[in-house]
């Protein structure tokens, strides 16, 4: 009994009392406590301690030891340096080397021939807009230097290689066009300029590849008027390319679809007079030719099944007078 009522005033008085916060009692170790009285801390935390001032100082040592790959080359070493990494095929390095030699000594005596490897370099590792821009560059820095006609067609080159294929965009085609020309007209009579000349008139027939699809995608679909709308373009504006005879035959087609058989003569005749070899040309013969036999060959059929004194207009067969 007094055991129960001991216990029930204890539990009385718990219920009574306040909430009390228990916070976590901090324990400070020797080794920080022995520092915060001006003591040595314990033998082992001595050797520990050392240790991590050791491994620091090292790392900073060494890392001020090894800085860029170029820090203590001169302007030769890092020229020979890119040129055998070129040579090595190691384009992405190269390119790397000689971008570093450039800009590290711009006063360099044979910076031209970096400036020209550098561009090389990118070309060969199909990164074409950055070659575009350094051979750029070069013919900008070094316009009267003997090999400024290597760097214009190879801009050249670098824009025919952006060109995607008919069905994309061709804002790379048409800038190729223009750079090519440029060199065709700045560097007339040398065989960059003929090779420049190649590449726009391949240039152009892509540009006259896309006009046709389009023009053929409508016509393919009896959509007549955009079709016809599309072979005229292309003849207005790339007449010099194999496109061109095929959008005259089918713009002689949908005339004559139209009923318009004086202007899908006309048609035919540009296309007889300005490609007489063309295989649309010879089509287009051919199919007149088959057409006026056939019209002479039922002609004739009329004219002996006509109705005779004495006749029924029926020839033997139709008679049924045969074996």
């Amino acid at each position: 009994m007094v055991r129960l009522q001991s216990l029930s005033r204890r539990v009385l008085r718990a219920l009574q009392s306040p909430l009390r916060r228990h916070r976590p009692v901090r324990r400070r170790s020797r080794v920080s406590l022995s520092l915060r009285v001006g003591l040595s801390p314990h033998p082992r935390a001595r050797l520990g301690w050392s240790a991590l001032a050791a491994l620091t100082l090292g790392v900073v040592v060494s890392g001020c030891a090894s800085g860029p790959w170029w820090q203590n080359l001169t302007a030769d070493q890092v020229w020979q340096r890119g040129s055998q990494q070129f040579a090595d095929e190691d384009w992405g390095d190269a390119a790397e080397t000689l971008s570093r030699l450039l800009l590290q000594f711009p006063s360099f005596t044979q910076a031209d021939e970096a400036q020209f490897m550098l561009a090389e370099a990118y070309f060969a590792d199909e990164q074409y807009i950055s070659a575009q821009s350094e051979f750029t560059r070069f013919i900008d820095r070094y316009p009267t230097h003997a090999r400024a006609p290597e760097a214009a067609i190879a801009v050249c080159r670098a824009n025919r290689e952006l060109s995607p294929i008919s069905q994309r965009d061709q804002t790379f085609t048409l800038q190729a066009i223009q750079v090519c020309q440029n060199v065709t007209n700045d560097w007339f009579g040398t065989p960059q300029a003929v090779e420049a000349a190649r590449i726009v008139n391949e240039m152009r027939g892509k540009l006259a590849r896309k006009i046709w699809d389009n023009g053929w995608y409508y016509h393919r679909r009896s959509l007549l008027d955009p079709a016809l709308i599309y072979y005229e373009d292309l003849i207005e504006n790339y007449p010099d390319t194999e496109y061109a005879p095929r959008a005259l035959k089918g713009m002689a087609e949908i005339y004559t679809i139209f009923g318009y058989d004086e202007e899908a003569a006309e048609a035919r005749d540009q296309l007889f007079n300005s490609y007489p070899d063309s295989p649309e040309a010879e089509e287009v013969r051919e199919a007149e030719a088959a057409k006026a036999e056939a019209g002479e060959r039922g002609a004739e059929g009329g004219s002996s099944g006509d109705v005779g004194p004495g006749g029924t207009g029926l020839d033997d067969a139709e008679r049924g007078t045969g074996a």
